[in-house]
């Protein structure tokens, strides 16, 4: 629907108020295309819900856009008008409702088309054909393209106390990301003159995240590659990249790309050695280690391109490594060395204190179950062992068995086997 500018304000908005129900409705993440002609005015609505975040972005070509948001009660919420072909409102609803959306000339008889676009926050939304967004895989690398006017909009579900590390590579133009809570709230934005942008944050709840890529700079078009990387959830390597489950090797070696973040994966127990070094080339290293709960235990990063890491493990489980670029852009080879670690299942050297024998199990399936069976002759058939426990591991792929200790036995074998 156009409106003419000639009326009065008042006029303007009783002629909104009357017509809008033959406005088009804006799809949330799909792209809405349209002309202006001299003077003209079209008009768009949505619904929306009280505390969603509504980013509405603009791009013009053959005109300056004159952008505006009124509320469910006709009243003008947010107005951008400049000369830029690229215009943004970032808006959080306050009640529930109907929104309208104006796109005119910010120049009087400005003429062109446009492409307008809706991110609203954490209603669902579509991905257009052609277009970047969806779900992000923990591990993988989502890549997308930014034209005028566009934005995309990327989910994953994660637990409290996740730590969650999004980072945007950009080529052709200064990318601005964005990191929303399962309630729509904005969490984090970072947003500079720079094609290298990192988020990490620790989830205060569980549910499903969002992340929004967007130019930083108005006009900012070309293409990104966006990685996820989550702790303590499962992650994917993909192919031709590095990462996955450590072997025992002494060194591994891994490339960074723009936007890059590689994961790798061993287990500890309580009072484990970890010692681990990470060597680069053209780039200075970010070395991170994470605990079994996902908590950072410990970072080595400057501008060096040797960053050592020693620990001595408190918990058991399976702890993390993430490898990048300590500065934005940095990209290279590198070699990571480690003492040995392993990602594999195991049964942990058994912790007596007083009377209790305490024996711990770690690198299992997540909530999946188990049997430990013991016994004092090792030779023994394992088919005459005792089966002792059986139960599941926790979410962390980890179980405690807690008995009496006896001090009169000379050896006692622990094993445990998944159904």
């Amino acid at each position: 629907m156009k409106y003419f500018i000639s009326v009065s304000v008042n006029l303007f908005l009783l002629a909104l108020c009357v017509d809008t129900a033959s406005a088009t409705t804006l799809v949330n993440g799909a792209n809405q295309t349209g002309t202006i002609y001299s003077n003209t005015v079209d008009s768009y609505t949505f619904p929306a819900n009280a505390g969603d975040s509504i980013n509405v972005r603009l791009g013009s070509t053959g005109f300056y856009g004159n952008l505006q948001l009124y509320g469910p009660n006709g009243a003008l919420l947010e107005t951008v008008a400049r000369e830029y072909t690229d215009q943004a409102i970032a808006y959080t609803a306050t009640n529930s409702g109907t929104f309208t959306v104006l796109v005119s000339s910010y120049l009087s008889g400005g003429t062109g088309t446009y492409v307008l676009n809706l991110s609203q926050i954490p209603e669902p939304f579509v991905v257009p054909a052609g277009d970047g967004g969806g779900t992000l895989t923990n591990g993988a690398n989502a890549t997308g393209t930014i034209t005028l006017g566009r934005q995309d909009l990327w989910s994953f579900t994660a637990n409290k106390g996740d730590s969650i590390n999004v980072r945007l590579g950009s080529t052709g133009f200064y990318g601005n990301l964005q990191l929303y809570g399962p309630n729509g709230a904005l969490l984090e934005t970072v947003a500079s003159e720079y094609t290298d942008q990192a988020i990490a944050y620790a989830a205060t709840n569980s549910g499903t995240f969002t992340v929004l890529v967007s130019s930083y700079l108005s006009g900012g078009i070309g293409t990104y590659a966006l990685n996820l990387a989550q702790m303590p959830e499962p992650f994917i390597v993909p192919s031709g990249d590095q990462g996955g489950g450590m072997t025992g090797n002494a060194s591994y070696a891994g490339t960074i790309n723009l936007g890059d973040q590689d994961m790798w994966a061993f287990t500890a127990c309580t009072g484990d050695s970890i010692n681990l070094v990470l060597n680069t080339t053209n780039f200075d290293g970010n070395l991170q280690l994470y605990g079994p709960d996902g908590a950072l235990l410990k970072t080595a990063a400057s501008e060096s391109t040797d960053q050592p890491i020693a620990y001595a493990a408190t918990n058991c489980g399976t702890f993390t490594v993430l490898v990048s670029s300590y500065l934005s852009g940095g990209t290279g080879t590198y070699g990571l060395t480690a003492n040995g670690l392993e990602d594999t299942m195991r049964v942990c050297s058994p912790v007596i204190s007083g009377a209790s024998l305490t024996v711990n199990g770690i690198g299992g399936p997540t909530n999946a179950g188990f049997v430990l069976y013991s016994t004092t002759n090792i030779a023994k058939s394992f088919a005459l062992w005792t089966p002792l426990f059986t139960n599941q591991f926790n979410q962390f792929g980890v179980f405690s068995y807690t008995n009496g200790y006896n001090p009169d036995l000379v050896q006692e074998y622990f094993r445990f086997v998944l159904p």
